[in-house]
């Protein structure tokens, strides 16, 4: 997993306003619903960790989460940052 420079400096920023102990997580995220609904990668700001289920990895000294079955699946995660879009994952 790698991020850009430039969103790693966002992401300090986020994560200095979220206050302490909070980290970064990668996961999926479903927009829309019914027949339409899709399913993309993302980035959220998070405090609860399930051990069992997850996986802590210190990135750039971010700390990022990613659920052990999504990180076998796309072990070579990139995030970036889009200056239309924000914080993106590739």
């Amino acid at each position: 997993m790698k991020i850009t420079p430039e969103a790693r400096e966002k992401l300090r920023e986020f994560l200095e306003d979220y206050g302490e102990g909070g980290f970064v997580r990668v996961a999926r995220l479903v927009t829309g619903g019914g027949c339409c609904a899709k399913l993309s990668l993302g980035v959220s700001l998070d405090e609860d960790r399930h051990e069992e289920e997850d996986l802590l990895f210190t990135i750039d000294g971010l700390p990022v989460v990613i659920e052990k079955s999504l990180h076998a699946a796309i072990p070579e995660v990139e995030i970036a940052f889009d200056e239309e879009r924000g914080i993106v994952v590739a």
